[in-house]
């Protein structure tokens, strides 16, 4: 819970301080909206709100923010079924920057679209640490997990780099749940830019989903073990075979209060194996999982269409 006591530390701090406007820069924003969000391997519609806040000091600088969204999906990590879920994260970061744009909300993990201001005039240069929570029901309820997030930024007046790594590992800051399987891990580096009005953003990302371990039985499954020379665990039922590895480009463009996105790639079985096992390999998080690295690459396509109100506030 070290991130949750930092964001009640960081809300005393901004109330402490509101009243020397002199001093500090205190900017927010609240953002509600609804997406619809349609692909071969999410299908579902989802409500949600968000509050984001940084405050400055002259050229040193903190972001937090905090998100809660809830959706209703037809199909969820590949799997056709219906069901009520809903997700929250949390997130902070500290840096150099007056950050007066807002550009970090957009690392916020269930509200995907933008909180900026497009008349800020300061940047931001800043890591910080996070996590997101997906609570799901019936068959999938084992995973609905919780992710660390290492996040960065690093932006100016327009333009913008980000990095978002998420993994359920634990430790520190990393406020993952620690059970190593469901989607454990993504990568997502992208760029953003303000024009005039309107905001445009371009990507890459990875994500790797893997079923549940079976810790009753010793890890000597023959899949993906390389002729008997690694241990890989069998997998429970019901998903004892779903694993995908997600490898994509994505983009987007929001202006007023409409927004869209979309991620187009591959599904790639051989290439989520190769990544995970370096990972298990080298770091000492063995066994390996099952992955079917004989199954051939299958297109991945994901688009979302957002509707939102923001509401932004800046004490300068």
């Amino acid at each position: 819970m070290n991130s949750v006591r930092f964001f009640i530390i960081l809300c005393c701090f901004l109330y402490s301080t509101t009243s020397l406007a002199q001093t500090f820069n205190v900017s927010g924003g609240l953002l509600f909206k609804a997406t619809l969000t349609l692909g071969n391997q999410n299908a579902y519609l989802k409500l949600g709100t968000s509050a984001f806040g940084t405050l400055s000091y002259n050229d040193i600088a903190i972001e937090s923010g905090l998100s809660f969204s809830v959706y209703e999906f037809t199909k969820r990590h590949t799997i056709k079924t219906t069901g009520l879920a809903y997700t929250y994260d949390f997130f902070a970061l500290a840096g150099i920057g007056q950050n007066s744009n807002l550009l970090g909300s957009t690392l916020s993990l269930a509200n995907t679209s933008y909180l900026y201001n497009p008349s800020g005039k300061g940047g931001f240069n800043g890591i910080g640490f996070g996590f997101t929570r997906d609570v799901l029901p019936k068959t999938l309820r084992s995973y609905g997990l919780r992710r660390g997030a290492l996040l960065m930024r690093f932006s100016n007046q327009q333009h913008q780099f980000q990095l978002t790594f998420l993994n359920d590992l634990k430790f520190g800051w990393f406020y993952g749940s620690g059970t190593d399987y469901g989607i454990t891990g993504s990568l997502r580096i992208g760029y953003t830019r303000i024009h005039y009005e309107n905001l445009q953003y371009l990507g890459f990302g990875i994500d790797l989903f893997t079923p549940q371990p079976d810790y009753s039985r010793s890890p000597r499954n023959p899949i993906n073990s390389h002729d008997g020379r690694k241990n890989v665990w069998f997998t429970l039922p019901p998903y004892k075979d779903l694993f995908y590895g997600n490898f994509y480009v994505y983009g987007g463009y929001q202006e007023n209060h409409l927004a869209f996105t979309s991620k187009i790639g591959i599904n790639s079985i051989q290439s989520g194996a190769h990544v995970q096992n370096i990972l298990h390999d080298g770091f000492g998080l063995n066994p390996r999982f099952p992955w079917p690295v004989e199954q051939k690459n299958k297109f991945y396509i994901e688009s979302s269409g957002h509707l939102f109100y923001q509401n932004i506030g800046t004490n300068e």
